[in-house]
């Protein structure tokens, strides 16, 4: 694409062919905002009216179908009710249903069909939490109930809940609920076609609001794909920097929608959720170990790291697992850096506050959205000629919901602090080593100072989470041409840069092998083995055909759907072999980032027989436009060996654990960034794959909505540490009504 630098071309120019038309912007901020609004505001107002056509008549279906229901009350009697002990000698209110059973079932019949039903539940009484129900319709002449498929949560203190769509078609049905045996059944009666409120939802709202802008500017007709980025262009910088504020406020308001500032706060279960404030404590007082009470039975273990033999012991103090244990003390395994860069200077500035780990979590986010922003910007600009604005915002979008970063946000709590930090060493340590590669009187050169910070950042990945040191191995790809073309590192002129390119992990494993020496006597022990967990992590030894297995699980298992809200559920556990086994809801590829299957096209992409067409896309650098092919492919091939590497040692080493798919999900979305911005780029350039660009721009931009959803349906999923059904009911019920319109 060719650099054009106005908006509007003069009427006097003669108009360009239809196949080379681009968008022109100015360098005048409010000219190209109103170029840009003179393009797409049709598509924001159909865009807008579709937004309330579907909150209005489409979500709120159930308020019309039932405005002219006339609503009929009947109270619970044993003679449509099943599995209580009726006693009625008892008012309606009173306690007198017990349930006899695991199942109430509850029967209706009305003169007309039934379409909706309201349980009607005693505010007296104590609510039951983890209660469900399924509907049991009659088909005309049959006397067996044909039940649905699915059982659907219910929770009486909360209203929206109340509400069953029985699908109206059928005159007899069957309310079954499960219940606790033993325990009054809070139900008293059922109103048979209520009218069911009207239901304007402000968090649906901003959701279709945060559709219809990404639709605005990264649909697959967005002229922002028609665009050369230019970062001089106040229009583009202006709209970057929107762009990253928006996924900054998209993630701060997951992190403040599912509550992550008030979990794990404490101590919870005997496990120290606050661990690296206890840790930045511990260095602040010159101690390695944490300052916690020992339980005097775990001193008396010959083995304290068998669960079995733990489990046995009762009592205070509490016995604090996911710990290191070593000599009779507790020691935090997890990486020390980030109580070095954000729990200790907090405490030291506030005068001995502590800094929650939620809070930490959310800033580390925020500098991995910034960083990834700026290393997604650098990598187009360094390795293609033909790039546009909207073509980067729609990879970084996709990258930063697809790589596991959303779970992080979702749980916040003492796991996700290092791997967000690392994340945030990853990104930034990149972008610092493509910023070094400068020209000096039209030679190549390193800048000293830039390479520093880049290969500080990546040595610091080892006190983090030690699993993204294995980024490291990108820099024989980032550099192989300054070491082996051009000579500016490693070579008698370029001795600075070289000393600054391996000194900062000189420094910082020398410093990290003394901190683990101190702790537990051995400078390779980061005290992973001493764990307090589920398992013995000193003597259980996985099976290596798990690793196989899990290998699938993490990247290639399909998406566990259901037709009936959350829309996701987690399967049952299907290892082969044991292993630990957390909460797991479906592979990278087919369920969490569909978008990332575009990396398969890579061999397309640069085969030999498209060379001539990704040459004519790529900068030469100075070396050529078939050495900067070569190099390219280099680099997404050491990002490939990564992605083999951590997922073969997080499968071996750790199990399946949604926490982990940071671990790989990281190098993987590196790789779809370079292989969709190629392919955008191609297409966009070249006349014979332009004809597929649209389709391309419109498969990414619908796997990123789905990914969006999947991952925000996903954290209703009634399983693990976020069960939100438990721990926040009213939001669970108020998503959940949203869909009340399907059966």
């Amino acid at each position: 694409m060719a650099l054009i630098s106005t908006l509007k071309a003069k009427k006097t120019q003669p108009p360009l062919p239809r196949s080379k038309r681009r968008l022109d912007m100015d360098f005048n901020i409010g000219l190209g905002w109103k170029a840009f609004a003179k393009r797409r505001w049709k598509f924001l107002v159909f865009c807008l009216a579709l937004a309330a056509f579907l909150e209005i008549f489409i979500f709120n279906l159930p308020f019309w179908e039932s405005l002219s229901s006339s609503p009929a009350f009947e109270a619970l009697s044993p003679s449509n009710t099943q599995g209580l002990v009726m006693d009625s000698k008892k008012d309606s209110g009173a306690a007198g249903r017990n349930a006899a059973s695991s199942q109430v079932t509850i029967d209706l019949q009305s003169k007309s069909p039934i379409k909706f039903v309201r349980l009607t539940a005693n505010p007296d009484l104590q609510d039951s939490p983890g209660m469900q129900f399924r509907v049991a319709s009659f088909l005309p002449g049959s006397a067996e109930p044909h039940t649905s498929n699915y059982w659907q949560l219910l929770n009486p203190s909360c209203p929206t809940s109340l509400y069953i769509n029985t699908s109206g078609s059928y005159r007899h049905i069957q309310i079954q609920v499960r219940t606790h045996w033993g325990r009054p059944f809070i139900f008293y009666g059922a109103v048979i076609n209520p009218r069911v409120p009207f239901d304007a939802s402000p968090l649906r709202i901003l959701f279709m609001i945060l559709f219809i802008i990404l639709a605005v500017f990264l649909g697959p007709s967005s002229p922002l794909y028609r665009l050369d980025l230019d970062l001089r262009s106040l229009f583009q910088t202006s709209l970057v920097i929107l762009s990253t504020l928006l996924l900054m406020l998209f993630y701060l308001g997951i992190w403040y929608l599912f509550e992550a500032r008030k979990i794990y706060v404490g101590d919870a279960g005997g496990a120290p959720y606050e661990l690296y404030d206890l840790l930045a404590k511990s260095l602040l007082h010159g101690r390695t170990w944490l300052d916690v009470p020992v339980n005097p039975h775990l001193l008396a273990l010959k083995n304290p790291y068998e669960p079995a033999e733990r489990i046995k012991i009762s009592g205070n103090p509490p016995i604090f697992w996911d710990c290191a244990f070593y000599h009779g003390k507790y020691y935090c395994y997890f990486g020390v850096i980030p109580a070095l860069l954000l729990f200790v200077p907090f405490s030291l500035i506030s005068g001995g506050r502590s800094l929650p780990t939620p809070a930490a979590v959310l800033l580390l986010v925020l500098l991995d959205i910034l960083s990834l922003t700026l290393l997604v910007f650098k990598a187009a600009k360094s390795h293609l000629k033909e790039r546009s604005p909207g073509g980067c915002l729609l990879v970084i979008w996709i990258f930063a919901i697809g790589c596991g970063l959303f779970f992080e946000v979702f749980q916040a709590n003492t796991y996700a602090v290092p791997i967000t930090c690392s994340l945030f060493f990853t990104f930034f340590g990149l972008w610092c080593w493509e910023m070094s590669k400068r020209k000096k009187n039209g030679k190549a050169h390193i800048n000293s100072w830039w390479i520093f910070f880049g290969s500080l950042c990546m040595a610091c990945n080892l006190g983090s989470r030690p699993q993204f040191e294995i980024a490291s191995i990108l820099v024989v790809a980032v550099f192989w041409k300054s070491v082996f073309k051009d000579r500016s590192l490693f070579s008698k002129s370029s001795i600075l840069p070289s000393i600054l390119l391996c000194l900062p992990y000189v420094i910082v494993f020398s410093l990290l092998l003394v901190y683990n020496h101190a702790r537990f006597g051995s400078p390779f022990a980061f005290g992973n083995t001493y764990q307090l967990t589920v398992y013995d992590a000193k003597r259980e030894k996985w099976p290596k055909m798990g690793t196989l297995s899990l290998f699938y699980y993490y990247l290639f298992e399909p998406a566990s759907l259901q037709a009936a809200f959350p829309f996701v559920f987690e399967p049952l556990p299907g290892l082969q072999v044991w292993q630990w086994e957390g909460p797991w809801i479906g592979g990278l590829f087919p369920a969490l980032s569909p978008a990332f299957f575009f990396v398969f096209l890579i061999p397309w992409i640069y085969s030999k027989h498209r060379k001539a067409d990704t040459v004519s896309i790529l900068k030469d650098g100075g070396y050529g436009t078939y050495s900067a092919r070569r190099g390219l492919i280099s680099f997404m091939g050491f990002t490939l060996f990564w992605i083999l590497l951590v997922v073969l040692a997080d499968s071996y080493l750790a199990g399946l654990m949604q926490h982990y798919v940071c671990d790989f999900g990281t190098p993987l979305a590196i790789l779809f960034a370079f292989s969709a911005l190629s392919l955008l780029s191609l297409t966009a350039s070249n006349p014979r794959y332009a004809q597929w660009g649209y389709l391309v721009r419109l498969l990414l931009f619908s796997a990123l909505l789905y990914s969006i959803l999947f991952h925000f349906f996903a954290c209703f999923v009634n399983a693990g540490d976020g069960d939100i059904f438990n721990r926040i009911p009213r939001l669970y019920f108020h998503v959940k009504n949203w869909f009340l319109f399907l059966n």
